[in-house]
């Protein structure tokens, strides 16, 4: 039976307050791609309630972006936010996005993603197929490696955080027409596993990295609309998703490293759980 606890929400609760980890993230600058929209402009709100130093959303559209940029001035004067055009697929773009930044970044959040048309395997246009492969594989790693290439030249002293949007059809739910995706999500979250391995025999990044890989819960979104599952899945709030990843980057939630949560999970149980959770290396890829 796959992991779970008693206790499942769908809706934001009081446990999990980005205002309670303000002193916490009060010298953190983030950053989101796919922040203009979506489940990324909810987790830039949720973070900027945590009252982070600094938020750059970033993406393909600069019209989403840059509402979403005034939005959290407006309702938070005083954080520095910005924005930034990036086509994660290009090297050369994700290059200009950390040249551009004068700031270190201190969490990273892989919200990009990209769903393939869903569609029999048998007759799928590889080409559009394999698109998910370019975004959430190849696209997150060209951010990745920027961003711990830029860690490594700042000489950081903190531990920097990682957070990285999968899902559940990663490893758990098999339903059809959604192969590329699926698939595409499996080896990133293996590629996350195996890159950390990297991290942690060399100093070439001080003060370390953390990842943590997350699956949002099935959030009313475009990609939600075009994946055909509406009517599955019990809908999660964008809230929710967001204050639980805010949650999962902050200390607390450390026992977590190099795992896969579910927002769904309740966060009492899970810190209850957390020496079984690591004594038997639960929540990793593997075979059973």
């Amino acid at each position: 039976m796959p992991f779970t606890t008693k206790v499942e929400h769908l809706e934001p609760y009081d446990r999990l307050s980005p205002a309670k980890l303000a002193s916490e993230y009060a010298s953190k600058n983030v950053l989101i791609t796919g922040g203009g929209y979506g489940i990324g402009a909810s987790i830039a709100r949720a973070f900027a309630e945590a009252r982070v130093a600094s938020i750059v959303v970033a993406g393909r559209t600069e019209s989403k972006l840059k509402a979403t940029a005034e939005e959290l001035k407006s309702a938070h004067p005083g954080l520095t936010v910005e924005y930034r055009t990036v086509n994660i697929t290009s090297e050369e773009s994700v290059k200009v996005l950390f040249s551009s930044l004068n700031k270190p970044v201190d969490v990273l959040v892989n919200n990009a993603g990209f769903l393939s048309n869903p569609e029999n395997f048998v007759h799928a246009d590889l080409k559009e197929w394999w698109q998910s492969f370019e975004v959430n594989v190849l696209g997150t790693a060209f951010v990745l490696q920027q961003f711990l290439r830029a860690r490594a030249k700042q000489n950081a002293k903190d531990q920097a955080v990682v957070v990285n949007l999968n899902t559940v059809g990663a490893y758990n739910v098999l339903v059809p027409f959604l192969s590329a995706y699926g698939a595409s999500k499996a080896a990133m979250w293996r590629m996350m596993e195996t890159i950390t391995m990297d991290i942690q025999t060399t100093t070439v990044v001080p003060g370390g990295v953390r990842f943590i890989s997350v699956h949002p819960g099935f959030v009313k979104t475009a990609m939600a609309d075009k994946s055909g599952l509406d009517g599955l899945f019990a809908p999660t709030s964008p809230q929710l998703a967001a204050e639980f990843i805010v949650w999962a980057a902050g200390e607390e939630a450390s026992f977590l490293a190099n795992r896969l949560a579910w927002v769904n999970w309740d966060v009492d149980e899970l810190v209850a759980r957390k020496q079984e959770i690591v004594e038997k290396d639960m929540l990793r890829t593997g075979m059973s």
